[in-house]
């Protein structure tokens, strides 16, 4: 297939994986008839592989019904959303890390080193390509199977079944996770952040649960929490900051009156929030099983997190991704088992129009003194902010919103009306993220703190859902689950559902709050069925004011993206290999 084959080895030599101290930087002159012969040069060449590691992936997720982009001119999110997708869309159609991680696993057996080691880093570098082939038969279904470097004439391949990529991703991890440790001391080739057992068995967790094998998926979940390795981030105090915000939540929940234990909930909000910040983002973490690691470096940072998920309010904010209201209304009433009814969006309007008008016209600056001498509780708008899910307060920014732990300083979310859908730095659904947003700053707006690619609550809920469909809502169900309410200080899940569907549509929901944000809800809500689909993804998303941020529209076509035009081009024969609907 030649836009495998096209791929330079070149690409080899350019590496930006970053960990601690990993040398990175091979020197600058390097013949390919001369590499592959020395321990330091498989070191080299799994960096390559490393390098492929992606980092924040909110990307497809603003192809749900959970963000929104308001800027085309970084993805045709909206327009998927649209059903307006079509082959002239490159949706990640690449082979890019698998021909880097094929010539590695080729290459590095001429390499003079030790055999174990030698086994152990081809184990590393298969990670990354079954990673990559999880993405492409998610996305794409059938796709070429290519685990040789091919020669650059070599004829072009067909799609290989989706029956095939999936045996096939679900063997390698297994086989992975057998030879891969579960920790790494630290030092020159041991470095914290390598893929671990428990990150091999992760994945294959998620790939199982995504093909409908719920077996395999409690299986290699199961296998996580029992070997112990791994556990959700906690705090146990909380700084200045942190309390003054702590003060202030007696303006949204009802903590007496409701029977709720304060000081539980506010380090729960914290504890969840702050395990993606700059103290606590690396591989020390325990709820980090696989970690993207950066660097302090002109070539290894992250825009995104400092700048196109920030509000405009904040220095640097482009608010480019934007979380929408069918998101905020999913979280959890303060009960952890209701879901509030929907709000006429006139209603909305209305109630937004009163609060906004005691602040109108009114600076920054003056607006930040006057929010805390406000009686939130006195206005209707608020209260659909009153009395939720812990995690809402530590995700999402909401009009009037306090946030003292930032690098601004004391903080109140503001949002301009008048702004929906024609400031491109202004939020347009009337909400911004708090949650992954990074309070550090390196250089150029940019961001240096790791982040967890899979952490250990997705475990949790992969174990959770599986095994609803394997045994049932019962007492191993329950417990996977409440640890996660337990770390975030909310109630614990029911001891009895009426029935299977009932647990499923449980779980869902909290998968969709508990990792918003972090990508899945994309291949989620596909797998969940077309039904599903047709309900989340069909109907227009308003702001608070009335404004339409956009028109969903759903299709079956919309299951799986369309092959790129790009590569039929290069390659017939997937022209004559489509999916049904393009």
């Amino acid at each position: 297939m030649k836009n495998i084959k096209n791929l330079a080895i070149l690409g080899l030599f350019t590496v930006a994986f970053a960990s601690c101290d990993m040398e990175v930087v091979p020197p600058s002159e390097i013949a390919a008839e001369n590499f592959w012969k020395t321990e330091k040069d498989a070191w080299y060449g799994l960096n390559a592989c490393y390098a492929q590691m992606g980092g924040m992936d909110i990307w497809d997720e603003m192809c749900t019904d959970n963000a929104h982009s308001h800027k085309p001119w970084e993805g045709p999110y909206e327009l998927i959303q649209q059903n307006g997708v079509s082959s002239e869309s490159d949706r990640g159609y690449s082979f890019r890390t698998i021909r880097i991680v094929n010539n590695f696993l080729e290459k590095v057996d001429g390499c003079e080193m030790d055999a174990a080691l030698r086994e152990r880093m081809k184990a590393e570098a298969r990670y990354f390509r079954a990673s990559d082939y999880l993405d492409l038969t998610t996305k794409f279904g059938k796709v070429p199977l290519v685990t040789t470097v091919m020669e650059y004439d070599a004829p072009n391949v067909k799609r290989d079944p989706v029956e095939t990529v999936k045996a096939f991703i679900l063997s390698e991890l297994a086989e992975i996770a057998e030879i891969l440790p579960d920790s790494y001391p630290g030092g020159e080739g041991y470095e914290k952040g390598r893929i671990t057992r428990a990150g091999a068995l992760a994945l294959r967790a998620r790939a199982a649960l995504y093909f409908g094998n719920f077996a395999e998926a409690e299986a290699s979940a199961g296998k996580i929490i029992q070997e112990g390795h791994h556990s959700l981030f906690r705090v146990t105090s909380l700084n200045a900051a942190q309390q003054k915000e702590a003060d202030e939540m007696e303006q949204y929940i009802d903590f007496e009156a409701k029977n709720i234990d304060k000081d539980k909930f506010v380090k729960g909000m914290f504890s969840y929030e702050c395990l993606w910040h700059k103290e606590n983002a690396n591989p020390d973490n325990p709820e980090y099983l696989v970690t993207r690691g950066y660097m302090a470096d002109d070539n290894n940072y992250d825009w995104t997190r400092y700048t196109y998920i920030r509000p405009s309010q904040l220095i640097s904010g482009y608010s480019s991704y934007e979380p929408m209201q069918g998101l905020i209304d999913a979280y959890w009433d303060i009960d952890g088992k209701t879901i509030r009814p929907e709000i006429p969006v006139a209603t909305r309007k209305e109630n937004f129009a009163k609060i906004t008008a005691v602040v109108e016209g009114m600076d920054q600056t003056t607006y930040i003194k006057t929010v805390p001498t406000l009686n939130l509780k006195e206005y209707a708008y608020m209260d659909e902010f009153r009395n939720r899910d812990s995690r809402l307060y530590a995700s999402m920014l909401f009009p009037f919103k306090g946030w003292h732990e930032t690098d601004f300083g004391t903080f109140y979310y503001r949002w301009n009306p008048s702004w929906a859908g024609s400031d491109g730095n202004e939020s347009w659904t009337g909400y911004s993220y708090r949650k992954l947003l990074s309070l550090t700053a390196y250089s150029d707006w940019a961001s240096m703190e790791d982040y967890p690619v899979i952490r250990y609550a997705e475990v949790l809920l992969t174990y959770a859902e599986a095994r609803i469909q394997t045994k049932g809502w019962d007492a191993e169900v329950q417990k996977a689950l409440n640890d996660l309410r337990d770390r975030c200080g909310m109630p614990d899940v029911p001891t009895v559902m009426p029935s299977k569907e009932a647990a499923l549509d449980f779980v869902r929901n909290e998968r969709r709050i508990e990792l918003a944000a972090e990508g899945q809800r994309y291949d989620d809500i596909r797998r969940y069925g077309s039904a599903y689909c047709n309900k989340v993804m069909n109907g227009t998303v308003y702001a608070p004011n009335g404004y339409e941020v956009v028109n969903m529209t759903w299709s079956d076509r919309l299951m799986l993206m369309p092959i790129p035009q790009g590569a039929m081009d290069l390659n017939p024969l997937l022209r004559d290999d489509q999916n049904p609907g393009y």
